[in-house]
């Protein structure tokens, strides 16, 4: 290497793998399903071609089901979803997604930082793949966020949108915007460094618990990491683990949607809409900002239902028994 800035390059691209590809998206680059064996119970890896990488899902449910996304929140895996699905109806073709730089999908390459339009189009792009011309979402958290925003942008293509405990994406205030631009680029940065330092510190198993369980204030627990951790715990040395996310992910996405512009989108949404809310989860706005956005949905769509349970923030993955009735009988008739 010639130069400093070289070595810091060198180093970046292969603790973060780039796999670009100039090809373009195409059907030899999908790994095939096993049609056959694919079932409620016994759920099939799949890895989908992006040209940045692979993002990676688990695959529920008849080929001839119903067509359903199920997109995790911020920091998840696709194992979000293992306890409550096999509670839904059988008749339900789930695709459960690791999100860019979650679980076992590819990050994004360096400089390249995470926001909601890569969702919508990685839906857009999972969608075509499958030749499903109308589907349903299920999300939670950040993925019933980036549910909703697609939902409104493309209204044709949802039948049924589910969020749970939460309703839109966090909207950008004018009066705060430039603070919030500050922080996120700041702390890219300092994440940045931390990678180019080199691989994080190794943590045994009981640590990478606690951290989770202490980080989410108790909404996961011990039973909730063991599943979350078949795709986002790595083992690299004897006894040692670190996270499978990207690091950089820490930074929260970026995400500078002003209240008016997802308010306009709630007035397209024409799929049926469920939302349920955990009574101890994180409430991102006030109450009456909620109801705001529900009353929008109500625009154009013949059903919203707002449901709260007992909870806290991931109730669906430690009590999914919960919340499964109340889907399930969203979904009855198809």
């Amino acid at each position: 290497m010639e130069n400093e800035s070289e070595k810091k390059f060198f180093r970046l691209k292969h603790i973060i793998p780039r796999n670009l590809s100039a090809a373009s998206v195409s059907a030899s680059a999908i790994q095939p399903v096993n049609k056959q064996t694919a079932s409620v119970n016994a759920p099939e890896e799949f890895v989908f071609k992006m040209t940045y990488g692979n993002v990676a899902a688990k695959i529920w449910g008849p080929p001839d089901g119903h067509p359903v996304f199920a997109i995790h929140g911020w920091l998840d895996n696709a194992g979000s979803f293992d306890a409550l699905i096999p509670l839904l109806p059988p008749n339900l073709r789930i695709v459960a997604v690791d999100t860019a730089g979650h679980g076992f999908s590819d990050p994004f390459p360096p400089d390249i930082a995470y926001n909601f339009v890569d969702s919508a189009l990685a839906i857009e792009r999972l969608a075509r793949h499958f030749k499903w011309e109308k589907f349903s979402i299920i999300g939670h958290s950040l993925g019933g966020a980036m549910g909703m925003l697609f939902a409104g942008t493309f209204p044709e293509k949802v039948d049924k949108l589910v969020c749970l405990d939460v309703v839109r994406v966090i909207p950008t205030k004018t009066e705060t915007i430039d603070l919030r631009l500050r922080k996120a680029v700041n702390k890219l940065l300092k994440l940045e460094n931390a990678i180019l330092a080199g691989p994080e510190k190794p943590m045994s198993y009981e640590v990478a618990v606690d951290k989770c369980v202490t980080g989410t204030f108790g909404s996961l627990d011990k039973k909730a990491c063991d599943i979350l951790f078949k795709r986002g715990l790595r083992k690299v040395a004897e006894d040692g683990y670190v996270f499978s996310r990207d690091r950089r992910l820490l930074a929260a996405p970026l995400s500078f949607i002003a209240k008016e512009h997802q308010l306009f989108l709630a007035h397209k949404v024409t799929a049926d809409v469920l939302v349920i809310k955990f009574s101890e989860g994180p409430y991102f706005e006030a109450p009456e900002d909620y109801e705001e956005h529900i009353e929008a949905l109500k625009t154009k769509s013949k059903r919203v239902q707002y449901v709260q349970v007992e909870g806290m923030h991931h109730t669906h993955l430690t009590n999914p028994a919960s919340v499964a009735p109340i889907i399930s009988d969203f979904f009855k008739g198809l």
